[in-house]
């Protein structure tokens, strides 16, 4: 789905699913970096993206998957609380709230009930460039200049609107492309993804 700029819509209900190896959910894969000049294609997915992000539904406790070479922003995208533990390090995460860690690191999410619960997973391909998450509330103007860094925004929970008037269904993507994007947020919880080179 297209706007009237050159930024993406991109709606996960519209996403095919991709189970995890340890059948403890799925992702929907939201937006990749490519380095054209090195990537390889498997069933039309690069193998060798610089950047990407996706929507993983978890649906039981479980660990992670090991990434070495991968630095992976993880963000809670439905209401909480979810339990993370990386290393020995343990924290409570509610909707909004992230975890930074690396991709070799041993990471172990544990569900508080039998919902299922929504994480956005940020990933970035260490030495070729570095990510961020910024979650906040916001109201009024939003500006996403892709001048920034920033190479997406996820509507998380709330009312965002685009210039021409269409409102963004919860979870909704926008992917940007060379333009800055402007939007009208009322009590709109929004994730920012920012994308740097090393």
């Amino acid at each position: 789905m297209t706007s009237s700029s050159s930024a993406r819509l991109v709606l996960p209900s519209l996403l095919p699913d991709s189970v995890w190896a340890n059948g403890a959910g799925y992702t929907k894969e939201l937006g990749v970096g490519i380095n054209r000049g090195t990537g390889h294609f498997l069933n039309g997915r690069s193998t060798e993206y610089q950047w990407r992000l996706s929507l993983a539904e978890l649906t039981r406790s479980a660990d992670f998957s090991l990434l070495p070479g991968i630095d992976r922003v993880f963000t809670l995208a439905s209401p909480g609380p979810v339990v993370m533990t990386v290393g020995s390090k343990e924290c409570t995460l509610q909707q909004g709230q992230k975890v930074t860690f690396a991709g070799e690191a041993s990471v172990t999410v544990k569900l508080a009930s039998d919902e299922p619960k929504l994480g956005l997973n940020l990933m970035t391909r260490r030495g070729t460039c570095h990510g961020r998450v910024d979650t906040e509330v916001r109201n009024g103007k939003v500006l996403l200049d892709p001048g920034s860094g920033i190479v997406a925004a996820t509507v998380l929970a709330g009312t965002a609107t685009l210039m021409n008037g269409k409102k963004l269904a919860d979870l909704t993507t926008i992917l940007l492309d060379t333009n800055t994007e402007e939007l009208q947020a009322d009590g709109c919880l929004i994730a920012v993804v920012s994308v740097h080179a090393a």
